[in-house]
């Protein structure tokens, strides 16, 4: 059986973000169930490296996911990894062809749709895990023109109006059966699935962990989920985590 049984939602018409929310009140959340903290609109939403995530009202999936995990938790830098695959698994069962660009985005046709950000608060015993996923559902052409990179949404690539139920649900139970599978045997029951979905692999690219900047080609996915950039020099660069652009 799950280690979480249950889905406990928490929903907001307007948040500055749900991340920061669920931060603040991390310690009054329960646990050892699955907390999905989502919002109509955010009024600071953030993604990585500090950028704004633009947060239309009612368009999108604006969500976090706090759950605990014990301290020196092996397999921590996988979370968000995970959360992309089960994101994967339930878009290609509506229809799409998604891939990921890593560590944890999600690209349709070569455009962003969705982004993960996994933050972390420390408790005496545990680790709290408070993982943000926004995805470009319903989300309109003039918007999408706001992002400063190529991005599209699920409607604008399908054609139909879609419920955000419709999609975070699904992704919520598919995330579950992949944690149990993460926690019981690490990264390794995943690597191939997700270095086949590698949108950078065999290209060259550039990556900037938040202090340096990486040019090589993006040659494989460590054992650990970490990347392995290979240099101009034929040294290989493990990466931990960092910022993809092509070139």
């Amino acid at each position: 059986m799950p280690r979480i049984k249950n889905i406990h939602y928490i929903h907001f018409d307007t948040i500055d973000s749900t991340n920061t929310w669920t931060k603040k009140n991390a310690s009054t959340l329960d646990p050892n169930q699955l907390t999905c903290v989502t919002a109509l609109e955010q009024t600071a939403g953030r993604g990585s490296f500090g950028r704004k995530w633009i947060s239309p009202k009612g368009q999108n999936i604006y969500a976090t996911l706090f759950f605990c995990v014990p301290l020196g938790c092996p397999y921590l830098n996988n979370i968000g990894q995970i959360l992309s695959l089960s994101c994967v698994t339930v878009l290609k069962k509506k229809g799409f062809h998604p891939q990921i660009k890593w560590p944890n985005d999600l690209l349709l046709s070569g455009k962003k749709v969705a982004g993960i950000l996994c933050e972390t608060t420390l408790f005496d015993d545990t680790i709290g895990i408070v993982l943000g996923i926004g995805i470009n559902v319903n989300m309109q052409q003039d918007y999408l023109d706001m992002i400063d990179q190529p991005a599209t949404s699920l409607s604008q690539l399908s054609g139909q109006t879609w419920t955000l139920e419709q999609i975070i649900e699904p992704i919520l139970k598919e995330f579950i059966k992949d944690l149990e599978i993460l926690e019981t045997h690490g990264f390794k029951p995943f690597l191939s699935a997700y270095e086949g979905l590698l949108s950078s692999k065999g290209k060259a690219i550039s990556c900037h962990d938040g202090i340096h900047t990486f040019k090589g080609i993006c040659h494989s996915i460590n054992s650990d989920g970490r990347l392995n950039l290979l240099l101009p020099d034929g040294q290989m660069k493990i990466l931990s985590a960092g910022e993809i652009r092509p070139g």
